[in-house]
């Protein structure tokens, strides 16, 4: 099994999603208290619950963007709209979309889909 370290700085993710610097140890905390990573030193490791979330919302992600992109959005405006609301649509629904479009391996942008 992998460990998955973040080792960039609070600004540097601050700058990469543009928030603020308190937003990201904000964040930082909420992941912490859901379980999902944990602090050593400096750094931030990905839990064993935190990589299945992060499998969870990748594949919700990409299985939606098939979807739209299937239904003739472009791949771009696919990617920004599934961003909009992947992280609310329940697993089972997710589940019943991959299964509709014969699960699919990759999503348009070549990315695997977990």
């Amino acid at each position: 099994m992998s460990t998955w370290r973040l080792s960039i700085t609070s600004r540097g993710t601050a700058e990469r999603l543009r928030i603020s610097v308190p937003s990201v140890f904000e964040e930082i905390l909420h992941l912490r208290e859901k379980g999902y990573v944990k602090k050593l030193g400096k750094s931030v490791e990905l839990t064993e619950e935190g990589r299945k979330a992060l499998n969870y919302y990748r594949k919700a992600h990409r299985v939606i963007e098939t979807l739209l992109v299937r239904s003739g959005v472009d791949k771009a405006k696919a990617c920004e709209l599934s961003a909009k609301f992947d992280v609310t649509v329940p697993a089972e629904v997710i589940e019943a979309l991959y299964e509709y479009l014969g699960k699919p391996k990759e999503c348009p942008h070549g990315n695997p889909i977990p």
